[in-house]
């Protein structure tokens, strides 16, 4: 079987520990593991439970330098088309409640000097789409929905809703890249569920051209206020995105997911942002059936992501909030890690050896997320965009 970047094989030149891998879940993690596993010589094969992998805008994302770095190893050419789908050229600020700049910098520019690598601000689905383009169609399945998963003599068992039908799938290696509502880490491991942090977030996405704000003539602003953050990324696509949240346990319960009543959370978030020009600004010119609101979550890093021949990835293991925009980034460097094991060791401790790699890690990048909005260090920050797996 042909890889999607067959040159990777060469760097160890030796057969992978198994010759077919189930992937549940077809998201980013799902979506980059394939590729790696492909890359190495295992027939990998992501099954969805969504009838599509691509879609709408949904939301923006940060592929930061440690992503970019992982994606390049899977296939430079992914990469290339990740920078022009989005942002690079992002002059940032920091900016006060009423729009005065109090910082200034160039942000992708900046880390590419330091890390190697850009930034790249860009939508979820155009990410989604260009890993999704770079598998085979044959080997991406939709409209699965993962009910249970088994142990089987040779590997383990995968039980799918197909519509009215229950579909069965063994394979020597599975995968569970199902994010943060994990069926398959319920299965695995028991009521580990998503962990609320105290903080509600609204975000859209609107075309730039309804905001004039003075402020809005740099590429993204940060803000952080009284437990208030306002997050935006003006530019990408012609498109404005916007990310507000609050902390404050009165919030909680209101929305999980999306709000019943749009309008009603319009008019919450702007009594929470009252007295910020800016934000009052942007959110009065956005239509309130573009605004999705919810709870933030996360989800503890577990001690343990593996039990017999099924693993976890991603969000299923790991999911982190929103403070450095990294669990795109994290999925990524799980599936490099996970391929790197899979050919490198001769039995299924591969798997151990994949966790001993990557908690530790996942589990310093969780918990500095919890604190949002505090200053990290220098040595932090090129440990976190640098320290990618080594291949």
């Amino acid at each position: 079987m042909a890889g999607i970047n067959p040159g990777v094989r060469c760097l160890w030149d030796r057969p992978p520990l198994v010759d077919k891998a189930v992937i549940v879940g077809g998201g980013l993690g799902g979506l980059s593991a394939a590729i790696h596993l492909r890359n190495i010589g295992v027939d990998a094969h992501v099954y969805d439970k969504y009838h599509r992998l691509s879609g709408g805008e949904g939301t923006v994302i940060s592929i930061c330098p440690n992503g970019c770095k992982v994606l390049h190893h899977a296939n430079p050419l992914i990469l290339d088309k990740m920078k022009e789908a989005g942002k690079t050229d992002m002059p940032s600020c920091g900016i006060t409640p009423q729009g005065d700049r109090i910082s200034e910098w160039s942000l992708s520019s900046h880390m590419e000097e330091l890390y190697g690598q850009p930034l790249i601000a860009m939508f979820w689905q155009d990410a989604l789409k260009i890993l999704s383009d770079s598998l085979p169609e044959d080997c991406k399945h939709t409209g699965y929905e993962c009910a249970n998963i088994s142990q089987g003599e040779e590997g383990a068992i995968v039980h799918f809703r197909k519509g009215d039908e229950t579909v069965t799938i063994e394979a020597p290696l599975v995968i569970g890249a199902d994010g943060i509502h994990s069926t398959i880490r319920r299965v695995l491991f028991g009521g580990i569920e998503p962990r609320d942090n105290g903080r509600t977030m609204w975000r859209a996405i609107i075309d730039g051209k309804l905001c004039s704000h003075k402020a809005l003539t740099m590429g993204s602003f940060a803000t952080l206020q009284n437990g208030r953050t306002a997050f935006i990324i003006n530019g990408v696509q012609g498109k404005l995105y916007w990310a507000f949240s609050v902390t404050d346990e009165s919030t909680q319960g209101e929305a999980r997911i999306r709000s019943r009543d749009q309008k009603e959370a319009k008019e919450r978030l702007l009594k929470y942002y009252e007295g910020w020009d800016v934000a009052t600004h942007i959110i009065q010119a956005t239509d309130p059936e573009l605004i999705l609101e919810r709870r933030v979550l996360d989800v503890p890093v577990l001690s343990k992501w593996s039990c017999g021949r099924v693993v976890l990835l991603g969000d299923a293991a790991h999911a982190v909030t929103p403070s450095f925009g990294q669990g795109a980034n994290l999925a990524f460097e799980d599936g490099l890690e996970l391929a790197k094991q899979i050919v490198t060791s001769s039995d299924i401790s591969a798997l151990e050896a994949y966790e001993k790699a990557r908690i530790p890690r996942a589990s310093i990048i969780s918990e500095k997320s919890q604190s949002m909005g505090v200053r990290q260090t220098d040595e932090f920050y090129n440990w976190l965009y640098t320290a990618v797996p080594e291949v």
